[in-house]
């Protein structure tokens, strides 16, 4: 075999391990549902004694189940009602949100008016303007709320944490556990309201306004953080694809053009092909490929500010020092340069989108370079890293 194909058929390996991190990262995501019955138009009903064998995704200007939902409901409506059951979980959204069936899993919901009057079997968190807790309501566990008003009469299991501007325990209203709530105003208790815990009023958050020093511990504790996250980053790419991210790094500065038309089209364009292949997907199958999708340029954002920073250190530090530096060296300096100038107001912003994006477009340059088999001269030297202190020439 010809030197030259060894060589092709060594970057395309190269190139296939890289595609080959990409279901190892995306099980860290959540899985996408494998079955689910869409349905969408002005209004949207389940007439009693009809049931959905699978979750039920639903959006319509009137969203009506009266029916049976083996799985869970997603729905999202002017008006939102759930008479029947619903097997597993519900999450809704609407104007105005009434469920007054059984749940056997959890309730999410949030909208101006929500009403629950039936059995929820778990949780039950809601974020709105009003939330009327009826007397036929009972939750199984605990009830978390952000809302402006909360009436309470019926039963919670466990514990209610609340942030509201008014709250109001009605007579025959029932805290198995904490009654832990945040707001301007101290809550009306019924004579005929029983909470078994504690009873704690706090101060909302949003009123609460951190201190100065509060702020800048907060920011550096934040920003080591951030440092900490990105280099444990690079070094998974770093460690087993150190020739490759080198050449990575390198083309910023070897084809900045190229590097910055990629990273734009493909950070603007994936989200659009997603979006096509979302709404082709409802249509003919396949739409959790448009989720896939999305992942894989966030992975890819990620990656590429990592090979922005290792280019950034790197030549910053042979600048400087006028010496090569190894390339976790370098990758530690320009990661620890470019996140304390992201704090800077708009510009932190600006030089953070430069890095996304010619790292992007070097990565992306770089995976087709090693694919096609043609590799720029300058990668055709040896690849290994001058030891730190060997000087450069003059």
């Amino acid at each position: 075999m010809q030197p030259h194909s060894i060589q092709s058929m060594r970057r395309r390996w190269i190139a296939l391990r890289w595609i080959a991190l990409a279901p190892a990262l995306l099980a860290l995501a959540p899985a996408a549902a494998q079955a689910a019955d869409f349905r969408q138009g002005q209004d949207v009903t389940i007439p009693a004694g009809t049931t959905i064998d699978d979750d039920l995704y639903a959006g319509a200007s009137t969203v009506t189940v009266d029916g049976t939902i083996a799985g869970s409901l997603i729905a999202a409506g002017g008006n939102v009602k759930v008479t029947g059951t619903v097997e597993r979980d519900v999450m809704v959204a609407g104007g105005t949100v009434d469920i007054s069936g059984p749940v056997k899993g959890s309730v999410r919901m949030t909208g101006g008016n929500l009403t629950l009057s039936g059995p929820v079997t778990e949780d039950v968190l809601a974020a709105g303007g009003n939330l009327n807790l009826a007397s036929g309501a009972t939750i199984g566990r605990d009830l978390v709320v952000g809302v402006g008003n909360l009436d309470l009469r019926g039963r919670v299991g466990r514990n209610v944490r609340a942030e509201v501007t008014n709250l109001h325990l009605e007579s025959g209203a029932s805290v198995g556990g904490d009654l832990n709530y945040a707001s301007d105003n101290t809550a009306q208790i019924d004579s005929g309201a029983t909470v078994s815990g504690v009873v704690k009023h706090s101060a909302p958050s949003f009123t609460a306004q951190p201190t100065v020093g509060q702020r800048v511990t907060d920011a550096f504790v934040g920003w080591i953080r951030l440092v900490i996250g990105l280099f444990a980053l690079g070094l998974v790419v770093l460690l087993p694809f150190s020739a490759f991210s080198r050449r990575a790094s390198d083309a910023i500065g070897r084809a900045p053009l190229a590097s910055l038309g990629l990273g734009l089209a493909v950070l603007i364009g994936i989200p659009i092909l997603a979006l096509i292949i979302f709404v082709l997907g409802l249509l003919v199958g396949g739409w959790p490929l448009s989720l896939a999708a999305l992942a894989l340029l966030a992975i890819g954002t990620a990656v590429g500010y990592v090979l922005a920073a290792l280019f950034v250190g790197r030549n910053g530090v042979r600048l400087l020092a006028r010496q090569e530096v190894h390339p976790l060296l370098g990758l530690l300096a320009g990661l620890v340069l470019l996140t304390a100038v992201g704090l800077i107001p708009i510009l932190g912003g600006l030089v953070g989108l430069a890095a996304v994006v010619f790292g992007l477009g070097a990565l992306t340059l770089t995976l087709f370079q090693s694919w096609r088999g043609s590799t720029p001269a300058a990668a055709s030297a040896p690849s290994g890293p001058a030891m730190p202190g060997t000087p450069l020439p003059g």
